[in-house]
């Protein structure tokens, strides 16, 4: 298992990444709204967690921060940790395709030890502020920080009994209300460690069809050792005007964050080619014409 010190001697911000090379493009957008957002007296230390990224690929990310001195992105193969181990990564019911990478998340806490805490983002994200900020939080008596998971919350309240039972029942959430969403996490590595090793993670992972994948995971792993954090960390827009189920207090976090996120996360469905008329999409392409992908980006409006 190869273990990463941090990049740099000192004002590291630690971020992690998993993906492919499918994801690569909508990750280069990720980045380029990070280092666009960022703080030249704090350095950027970026891990991509992978076992499928082209050198090529690997090369044109690389080449996006070559006038940042304060930024390091690096690349670890996570193939041999996960050899042999079956993910369950079925299309969900947004005929979403999802693959191993997602779970690769868990392995964080095993690769970067040095650290306090690690942010992970997913790669369909824009961070629209200093992603530093997100750390000033308290996060030294839990898990890990993340925000609720609205949409799954609402589907709950609309009627969705099987979804609300199978959360209760299944992941052992006492409040289906504190169901969190993974997209944007802070671990906390020193207490995810000492709660679990590499292997009983794996094992976690693969011991049954989770419905929401990684994210069911971590609920089962981290749902009494959590904070929730603002919901404009990790803002997923209501496409399906769902929202409103929910009781009048989240509903009301939704609509704070709406105001001004300061993550957009383009889940599923909510991509920027896919869904074309968004009012969020001007914040993706900006900054995905920053990037060495911007035309790959742009020709799958044809091919979705």
């Amino acid at each position: 298992m190869e273990i990463l010190k941090p990049a740099f001697y000192e004002n590291n911000v630690p971020i992690c990444f998993s993906a492919n090379d499918k994801y690569v493009p909508l990750l280069s957008a990720t980045i380029a709204s990070i280092i666009e957002n960022s703080d030249t007296e704090k350095n950027y230390d970026i891990v991509i967690l992978m076992t499928s990224i082209s050198d090529e690929n690997q090369v044109k990310l690389r080449t996006m921060i070559r006038e940042h001195s304060n930024f390091s992105i690096r690349f670890v193969n996570v193939g041999p940790l996960v050899y042999g181990y079956q993910f369950f990564i079925e299309s969900d019911p947004t005929n979403t395709k999802y693959s191993n990478e997602i779970y690769y998340r868990v392995l964080v806490p095993a690769i970067m030890p040095d650290y306090e805490y690690v942010v992970f983002l997913d790669s369909d994200v824009i961070v629209n502020t200093d992603i530093a900020d997100i750390l000033n939080d308290d996060y030294s008596k839990v898990m890990i920080g993340a925000v609720r998971d609205y949409e799954g919350i609402a589907n709950c309240y609309n009627n969705n009994y099987e979804r609300t039972k199978y959360r209760i029942n299944e992941i052992g959430i006492k409040n289906f209300a504190d169901y969190f969403i993974s997209g944007v996490i802070v671990l906390n590595i020193k207490k995810f460690s000492e709660q679990y090793g590499v292997k009983q993670l794996l094992d976690l992972a693969t011991m049954k069809n989770w419905k929401q994948f990684d994210q069911d995971l971590l609920n089962f792993i981290c749902k009494d050792n959590v904070k929730i954090i603002g919901a404009e960390w990790d803002f997923v827009e209501d496409i399906n005007g769902i929202y409103q189920s929910m009781p009048k207090k989240l509903f009301e976090e939704y609509l704070a964050s709406e105001k001004n996120p300061k993550i957009i996360h383009y889940s599923a469905n909510r991509k920027p080619w896919i869904r074309t008329e968004s009012k969020y999409n001007t914040a993706f392409w900006k900054y995905a014409s920053k990037t060495p992908f911007e035309q790959e980006l742009k020709n799958n409006i044809s091919k979705d």
